[in-house]
């Protein structure tokens, strides 16, 4: 799989997590510590840095392999 792909993937997985947590983007951002303009950025262009992908994993109790490979 291509880059733009696995970024789309990523970027709509981080989504997810936000959808099924009932947050809105600022509570989210909130929770990580991101701006809210950050979080619009995840969710519509992913991220390749591991850290991020940690972060939310383990702040809303989900596998960082879900979210990069689901």
């Amino acid at each position: 799989m291509n880059r733009t792909n696995d970024s789309l993937r990523i970027a709509r997985n981080i989504r997810e997590v936000r959808v099924a947590n009932n947050l809105t983007q600022l509570e989210m951002a909130e929770t990580l510590g991101y701006t809210e303009r950050t979080i619009r950025r995840l969710e519509t262009s992913g991220t390749d840095n591991i850290s991020v992908i940690n972060l939310i994993a383990s702040k809303f109790n989900v596998s960082a392999m879900n979210i990069l490979f689901n």
